[in-house]
């Protein structure tokens, strides 16, 4: 969405530093339909070879697959895994989908794992995967499988992240205080369109974030300065984190250069 001249007036003294920020990222798309064991997916069955065990939420219920990254399908992103697949399930007995509010990163109710190349041919592999049960009055974020495919972009940082006050040396909604010929309804019309322009939203690799809430690194874990993945709400396949929210993953750089994905910040939050 192109900025309104009046926003890019207002925001001028600040464009430099915004633009120093700017990292590159994968804009994930999402289309429904049926998947492969080796694809990138929304939902569906995992790659799962056979004699692994399965992986189970606090409670020992198995859990249910999230997401499926496979890394040799998506364009190359600096310190990210060129190949192998990142999975991530959640509890599907839950209210949170997995996430602690306490303590984000630990994995009790949610699980992240990495499988690397050379993957098992696919008899080799759980086809049934019936025993994950998902209860009747359980709503899943996500009701339709699909298929993940990848465009590499970039962006700066998005307003909501907690580093934007230290790039700037002013919270989001000051830059509109105080500016000469602006009254208060004006002021907040400009704000609305700078957190519509520069919110991070949507599905992706690295970049920058979006919240409908707050950073939950405002106040701890700020040294997960990575957004490992995001997961947006998104009509296409019938996915809503709460009352249309959205999913961040969070992780050290120099974990995900060592391809560890056991410290990994999970939050979502909505409206």
């Amino acid at each position: 969405m192109t900025q309104s001249a009046r926003l890019q007036e207002i925001i001028a003294p600040y464009r430099k530093m915004l633009d120093q920020t700017e990292q590159p990222m994968i804009q994930l798309n999402m289309k429904q339909g049926k998947t492969g064991p080796y694809d990138s997916k929304i939902a569906g069955d995992p790659y799962f070879p056979k004699n692994d065990e399965y992986p189970v939420d606090g409670a020992g219920h198995p859990m249910k697959l999230l997401a499926q990254m496979n890394f040799g399908q998506l364009p190359k992103l600096k310190d990210y895994p060129e190949t192998g697949l990142l999975q991530i399930f959640i509890s599907v007995h839950d209210d949170l989908y997995g996430m602690n509010i306490d303590h984000k990163t630990e994995q009790k109710d949610f699980r992240i794992k990495f499988i690397e190349e050379p993957f098992l041919a696919e008899e080799e592999l759980l086809t049934d995967f019936s025993f994950v049960k998902i209860p009747d009055d359980f709503y899943f974020p996500v009701m339709k499988e699909g298929a993940i495919t990848g465009e590499l972009s970039s962006e700066t940082i998005s307003v909501g992240d907690f580093r934007f006050e230290k790039v700037t040396g002013k919270q989001s909604w000051d830059l509109f205080e105080g500016v000469e010929g602006i009254d208060g309804d004006e002021a907040d019309a400009l704000l609305d369109e700078f957190y519509e322009t520069e919110s991070g939203f949507g599905h992706k690799l690295g970049g920058y974030p979006g919240f409908t809430q707050e950073d939950p690194r405002t106040y701890e874990d700020q040294e997960h300065t990575v957004l490992l993945l995001q997961i947006d709400s998104d009509d296409e396949v019938d996915m809503l984190w709460g009352d249309c929210g959205i999913a961040n993953f969070f992780i050290k750089p120099e974990d995900l250069k060592r391809k560890n994905f056991e410290n990994v910040v999970y939050n979502w939050d909505c409206s």
